[in-house]
């Protein structure tokens, strides 16, 4: 909830924000009652990332026909913060259960598949469209478990009432104005692209995006939210679709009111992942049901992991805004791939 001092409209937005699953959770219910909920019994001869057992198989699904990527409205959003045009949402149905415990052979499988082939594809530095594994049996997708427990917009609750100086205007939600300046190659004009860009401040190596860039000032003590919130925050799932949104492309149209960039993270968040009934998981009652993982490359045998060892880039150069989640549902036995690539626009 937002601090009792902000208006009655604030108020009721972020009521809406609320409970993001829950309306989610009751549609699925049938299907809950049906399926046995949580993960496949792991096996004693269960194979690791090594193989062992033979590769799972994966279908390409239709494009979404419900949800926010189908919708004209959340579309328009996307073309106008610049994440149409080098982004893809991609959802396949793998065949084999799917085992928590050795997610690189289930990764390794999806990309070297014949639907994966055919469908998942990189932007390269000309900024053309072209397959991620051209030729070569996959070796070894490179990945990292992205955290993803967050069911509440009350996530975001210290952006409201906790930021010094203010990110958005106290019982509005009119993001504040600062001085213009460029930051990793984005033009700041108010508050939330600040804290968004500016490091921790706490003298660690935090890197949330993975672009993990040694010639960047860091920013050590400089940065005006370094408290504001934690680094396990930061690397929730919900933490990133929010700042993939509000950043942009390079093209990005901003907007100036903080509720329109929670209320589409709202709506991506839950296309993107799977809610389930749990009893134990608090007073709502709902937790998430899906893994996450973050996608930093893909070896082929025989060929590196970047243009410099002769193999292919994931992404036509570095930035904070390049990003490849598999999201897994181990219900539906679904895989979701949502890729972007930043392209500077000079």
């Amino acid at each position: 909830m937002l601090p009792t001092r902000q208006s009655a409209h604030c108020a009721a937005a972020a009521a809406s924000c609320g409970d993001l699953f829950l309306e989610l959770a009751v549609r699925d219910l049938a299907l809950l009652r049906r399926v046995r909920l949580g993960y496949p019994r792991q096996r004693s001869d269960m194979a690791d990332d090594d193989g062992g057992e033979e590769p799972n198989s994966f279908v390409k699904l239709p494009g979404p026909s419900a949800g926010a990527f189908a919708d004209p409205g959340f579309r328009a959003q996307l073309q106008k913060w610049d994440l149409a045009r080098n982004s893809r949402m991609c959802r396949f149905r793998y065949t084999r259960p799917f085992h928590r415990r050795s997610p690189g052979a289930f990764l390794r499988d999806l990309f070297d598949s014949d639907a994966g082939r055919a469908h998942l594809r990189r932007v390269n530095a000309e900024g053309e469209w072209v397959a991620i594994l051209p030729e070569g049996k996959c070796e070894e997708v490179r990945h990292r478990i992205v955290p993803c427990t967050a069911t509440s917009m009350t996530h975001f609750d210290r952006l409201y009432d906790a930021a010094r100086p203010p990110i958005v205007r106290e019982g509005t939600q009119l993001l504040m104005k600062r001085v213009d300046e460029v930051m990793d190659g984005f033009t700041v004009t108010d508050r939330l692209r600040e804290f968004l860009l500016t490091a921790n401040g706490d003298g660690n190596d935090y890197d949330p995006y993975g672009i993990d860039d040694d010639d960047d000032d860091d920013g050590s003590g400089e940065s005006n939210y370094a408290e504001l919130m934690t680094t396990e925050q930061r690397d929730e799932f919900l933490f990133r679709v929010f700042a993939h949104l509000a950043l942009g492309g390079s093209m990005c149209q901003y907007e100036e009111r903080m509720d329109a960039y929670t209320e589409a993270t709202k709506r991506a968040y839950k296309s993107l992942v799977a809610a389930r009934r749990d009893r134990a998981s608090g007073e709502d009652g709902v937790a998430v049901a899906s893994d996450v993982y973050r996608v930093d490359g893909c070896v082929a045998v025989g060929r590196g992991d970047d243009d410099t060892a002769g193999g292919d880039s994931l992404f036509p150069g570095r930035s904070v805004q390049n990003f490849c989640y598999v999201v897994v549902d181990p219900r539906k036995r679904h895989a979701t791939v949502w890729y972007h690539a930043y392209r500077p626009y000079w």
